[in-house]
């Protein structure tokens, strides 16, 4: 009678794939949110969470405010950032019945190879001593590597086919 308690299924392991694929999903599309919303801040000419323009272009940029990226140029990467919330949301299964699932695959595969180029390139800083280059491997890399393996792992163990709807 008890023979079959703890045995491991098919439906099992795919119940934890979409679970651990929801939760990373659910996590990197969070922190994407959470950075569309600051580079919005940002094009809008709010300097939050610093004090001036000048320091934060100095520490997020590494230049001076003159060469700060233009709002038009923030925005398009809350937009990206938005997006790619939408990409790893969809791949997990969250959304987009409708949306062929070879697009979420390859757009989320796509935000994880991105993600982890930028965390190698920041590698690139080590034994500068501008304040740039010390957020960048004390909190840009690193973000940008959790990202990335965020989005590996569910571009990796999303679902294989269109999102499954809930039975009532």
């Amino acid at each position: 009678m008890l023979s079959n308690v703890g045995a491991v299924t098919n439906d099992n392991i795919r119940t934890d794939r979409s679970a651990l694929a929801r939760t990373a999903a659910i996590a990197a599309a969070s922190a994407f949110i959470a950075l569309g919303g600051l580079h919005a801040i940002w094009a809008a000419g709010g300097t939050w969470p610093f004090t001036d323009k000048e320091s934060l272009s100095e520490i997020v940029w590494g230049g001076p405010a003159s060469t700060f990226p233009s709002p038009a140029a923030t925005l398009v990467v809350t937009l990206l950032l938005g997006v790619a919330a939408l990409l790893v949301t969809g791949r997990a299964g969250i959304w987009g019945a409708q949306v062929p699932p070879w697009v979420f695959s390859v757009g989320t595969w796509g935000v994880a190879t991105v993600l982890l180029l930028r965390a190698l390139i920041g590698l690139m800083s080590i034994g500068s001593d501008s304040s740039n280059a010390t957020m960048d491997l004390v909190l840009y890399s690193p973000l940008c590597l959790v990202l990335a393996v965020l989005c590996g792992v569910v571009a990796r163990v999303g679902p294989r086919s269109s999102p499954v709807t809930r039975k009532s």
